[in-house]
């Protein structure tokens, strides 16, 4: 069991980008070992085909764009699915260049079976909290989805949230490289 946390690693675990990835990575590699070895799927593939079967039919951007995935791994992962039979893919009926995605008879089942599979494991880790934490926790996340969705969308997003301006950090940036110059030559 680790010893007592300095005053600074405590201020780094406090940060929640530091807790949620850690907690997202355990649970991911427990769920990654359960998909592979009974499904044989990949994580993109285990991402990908709960959100077909939960929002589904649906688009490949729709896809790429409820999951982290990088859209070359969504169309990598999409392509697997189709050819394990597990994902269909069809033409809109209302817009023909549009291909629209579902889960094949074969793919609702594992979709079923491993949905039940993840319940259990995410039930029995969530059984560390109370009810009335629970219920918290959620509506907490709820919250900060709100908030990511409104502060982090778009590219130079941590710019705008410091009020930073482009220019004002390209000016910076010249000094500074100006500096380091002047520095060389004096040595």
């Amino acid at each position: 069991m680790a010893g007592p946390r300095s005053k600074s690693s405590r201020i780094h675990h406090d940060r929640t980008t530091y807790r949620f990835s850690i907690l997202a990575a355990q649970q991911t590699r427990c769920l990654s070992e359960m998909y592979a070895q009974i499904y044989g799927l990949s994580v993109s593939q285990w991402k990908i085909l709960p959100i077909i079967g939960y929002y589904g039919p649906m688009s490949s951007k729709e896809v790429g764009e409820r999951t982290s995935l990088e859209p070359e791994k969504v169309t990598r992962a999409v392509n697997q699915l189709v050819r394990r039979g597990l994902v269909t893919r069809q033409s809109d009926a209302n817009d023909r260049r549009k291909v629209v995605l579902s889960l094949a008879a074969k793919g609702n089942d594992v979709f079923k079976e491993s949905e039940k599979r993840r319940g259990l494991i995410e039930e029995k880790f969530l059984g560390a909290l109370q009810p009335g934490e629970r219920k918290a926790l959620h509506q907490i996340f709820d919250k900060l989805e709100v908030r990511a969705a409104e502060m982090f969308e778009g590219k130079q997003a941590w710019r705008r949230i410091l009020g930073e301006d482009t220019r004002a950090m390209s000016a910076t940036k010249s000094i500074n490289s100006v500096r380091r110059k002047s520095a060389g030559k004096t040595r």
